[in-house]
């Protein structure tokens, strides 16, 4: 009987010091990305225009290569597409040829990233100025997302930074 009331207060004990340890935050948190699929991408777009992101800028990736970003300047949002890794070279041909025939602008441009390949020491970035509301700047996106990078409608994508 007394060890069955020494375990019982030490398991208490044990309860007690985990329940602080979490609500004086000493505990990590794992954040998870926000996922959305097509039909969600305009409401994070007002979002992004509204000032409720971090950022004045979000990306949607479903696989770290297909990762596009849709950036607020003054109102309007332009597109990006920054190249860090070997294996999103390719797209960059194909968004630049998307680019060309559609008759969007689009510039090259830098933010000083480092990519995992070592022929560049800055990673490039391409960036459709599109400046266009929301509205456009959604069907724009889903449309590089399904030509370029043979993404669906049931595709998940996260929402990054």
């Amino acid at each position: 009987m007394k060890t069955e009331v020494i375990i019982g207060v030490l398991v208490v004990l044990g309860v007690m010091y985990f329940v602080s340890r979490n609500k004086s935050g000493n505990n990590s948190i794992i954040h998870v990305a926000k996922q959305i699929q097509f039909s969600e991408l305009e409401s994070v777009m007002t979002q992004l225009l509204d000032g409720k992101l971090e950022y004045e800028f979000f990306g949607i990736t479903s696989d770290g290569i297909d990762c596009i970003y849709f950036a607020n300047d003054n109102g309007e949002i332009n597109i990006e597409f920054e190249v860090i890794t070997n294996e999103q070279k390719p797209y960059a041909e194909k968004l630049s040829s998307f680019a060309k025939i559609n008759n969007y602008n689009l510039t090259k441009t830098s933010y000083g990233n480092k990519p995992t390949y070592s022929d560049l020491k800055e990673a490039p970035v391409y960036k459709l100025e599109l400046n266009v509301d929301k509205h456009k700047a959604t069907e724009i996106g889903i449309e590089i997302m399904r030509t370029i990078f043979n993404k669906n409608g049931m595709t998940k994508f996260d929402v990054v930074p």
